[in-house]
């Protein structure tokens, strides 16, 4: 039975029924990814917040999804252990925007943006398509049908990746 998995922020999805969606909004710094293994049709979403978890506060408890680095690994062991081959896994991203403008003090979008690309480069993951930057929100769609993922940009419109 075909469901929507909603991911917040700092949280992550993964599905092996193909009539499944999964979907995140509030893309706004954060960065979303996704990565789908369409052998298998078996995907996942991960919506994170940070880049880095080695400079997380260690008096507050953990959640591996707020951070790139983390988030990452978690979402690909989940897929893995729904079935999905590492080998076959390809890789979409949204999100990333600058929400202050051109101010770039504290640019976390980009820095979440090029610590996801790091990660699946390392990985040996390809990345197939992207919806980065800017200074907008996103949300972000994943059919697992297959694959498409669409992604609407705020005041925008859409785009499909």
């Amino acid at each position: 039975m075909a469901e929507t998995l909603v991911v917040g922020i700092s949280d992550a999805k993964v599905s092996a029924d193909a009539d499944d969606t999964v979907i995140t909004y509030a893309l706004g710094s954060c960065v979303g990814l996704t990565l789908y293994d369409p052998a298998r049709r078996v995907g996942g979403l991960v919506h994170v917040m940070l880049p880095d978890s080695r400079y997380r506060s260690s008096s507050r408890e953990f959640n591996p999804f707020m951070y790139a680095d983390s988030g990452f690994y978690e979402l690909l062991r989940a897929l893995e252990d729904a079935g999905a081959r590492k080998a076959d896994l390809v890789a979409k991203l949204a999100g990333g925007a600058n929400m202050l403008g051109q101010t770039a003090i504290f640019d976390i979008g980009s820095r979440n943006a090029e610590a996801l690309v790091g990660l699946c480069r390392l990985e040996r993951i390809p990345i197939v398509a992207t919806s980065l930057g800017g200074t907008v929100g996103r949300s972000m769609e994943l059919r697992l049908t297959d694959g498409q993922v669409r992604v609407r940009l705020l005041g925008v419109g859409e785009e499909v990746l």
